[in-house]
């Protein structure tokens, strides 16, 4: 029994052997199917990731801006971890802690949450930032008129909600020191009574100049403006005066003018007493055939007022010829563009003319200024449909209307064929 002990143990030996080559195989195998299946694969990420960057309590981060802050990766790792990776998965930063206000260089350290996953290569892998001491200070609310109200009315001064009118800004050390006062403008050019309303300010600087980069607290308040109308100034309704009317045939189309009100000073008695239209100069209408435009003054009931705006408004009048209808019965047709030798014969050789058009031109309108025709060139001996033309002499009428009664004529032709026309 002892003598066989050494075989079997070079078995066992053996068969170890031949279980761990087999295993080492199969790891092999199984890596090479899955490099083979699922390759792994180095590119460029698509997406800028942001560099998440925090200073230390009591700075502030202003260079680079929010918008340059982010870095292109590329990106080692299997294709289907490359598919699945996500910008929520990838984190860029920089440790900031310990620096204090200046310009520093850091280096920008990448985390992926999906693994395996590496980063190769990061541009820019440096970045230059800007620290500054945060500042708060109070500056004061200033308020800008960029449109009076109306004339004849007048305003106080604005007010607003917030205490003592200070507003607290807050920002970059550097921008702070800039800001001289938290601005509001203001336009009433249309309020005819009291103003209300929720302004946003902004900060500005010694100049005027809007100041980047820093907060104003509060943002928005409220203003309240009293406006009045002013005692001794009033808005009187205007009225053109229009006298007389055009000629027979021609009538008033329309009437503008602008503006139609006019502002007045006087003392508050005499102000009461003014009518509530005034008139112009008069405008006379009679033997006006055309449309024209002219300043007229405004009339006053006294020299001691006195007009605020333009002494005089301006009108336009539109004057247009009536429209009429005129029919003029048996007009002979006449046929044009016949061949040498050839005769023809219009059925019905007498039409009807009915023509629209200014009064004043149609009444001086005769039968023999009125021509009509039908045109035979080109047409072969026989009998032809032709819608007949018309025309009126000296051109009276450049934009009548003009209808023919009945709107085709037969034309018989007799005789040779017409020459061929030239194209």
């Amino acid at each position: 029994m002892r003598s066989n002990r050494p075989g079997v143990n070079r078995t066992i030996l053996d068969n170890l052997i031949w279980l761990g080559g087999s295993v080492v195989l199969a790891f092999f195998v199984w890596v090479i199917a899955n490099f083979q299946s699922d390759p792994i694969q180095q590119q460029r990420f698509p997406e800028r990731i942001p560099v998440q960057l925090v200073p230390d309590s009591g700075l502030l981060l202003t260079a680079p801006s929010p918008q340059a802050r982010t870095t292109s990766l590329v990106i080692r790792a299997p294709r289907a971890v490359l598919d699945l990776l996500t910008a929520e998965e990838i984190q860029v930063t920089a440790d900031l802690s310990g620096l204090g206000a200046g310009e520093h260089t850091v280096e920008l350290q990448a985390q992926l949450a999906r693994q395996p996953a590496t980063v190769v290569d990061m541009s820019p892998r440096l970045m230059r930032v800007v620290l500054e001491e945060a500042a708060t200070r109070q500056v004061p609310l200033k308020w800008i008129i960029s449109g009076e109200p109306p004339p004849g009315f007048s305003r106080d001064d604005p007010r607003f909600d917030v205490n003592l009118n200070q507003v607290l800004v807050s920002g970059p050390a550097s921008q702070v020191a800039e800001v001289v006062a938290a601005q509001v403008a203001l336009d009433l050019s249309r309020q005819r009574g009291p103003y209300e309303a929720d302004v946003r300010l902004t900060p500005v600087d010694a100049e005027g100049n809007t100041v980047s980069d820093v907060t104003l607290d509060p943002q928005i308040v409220h203003v309240s403006v009293n406006i009045e109308r002013r005692d001794d100034v009033r808005e009187v309704t205007v009225r053109p005066n229009i006298q007389g009317a055009p000629p027979e045939g021609y009538v008033l189309s329309s009437l503008t003018y602008s503006p139609q009100a006019v502002l007045v000073s006087g003392s508050p008695a005499q102000l009461a007493a003014l009518p509530d239209v005034l008139s112009t100069q008069p405008i006379d209408l009679t033997n006006r055939t055309t449309s024209f435009e002219l300043s007229v003054p405004v009339v006053l009931p006294s020299a001691e007022l006195l007009l605020l705006t333009d002494q005089a408004i301006t009108v336009k009048v539109e004057i247009n010829p009536l429209t009429t209808s005129r029919q003029f019965e048996g007009v002979p047709v006449e046929v044009i563009g016949l061949d040498e030798g050839a005769t023809a014969r219009a059925v019905p050789n007498q039409v009807t003319v009915l023509i629209t058009g200014p009064q004043p031109e149609l009444e001086n309108l005769t039968d023999a200024d009125i021509r009509v025709a039908v045109d035979a060139n080109g047409l072969e001996p026989g009998t032809h449909a032709v819608t007949p033309t018309v025309s009126i002499r000296q051109g009276q009428i450049p934009s009548a209307n003009v209808s023919v009664l009945p709107a085709e004529i037969d034309v018989e032709i007799n005789g040779s064929a017409p020459a061929t026309q030239s194209p």
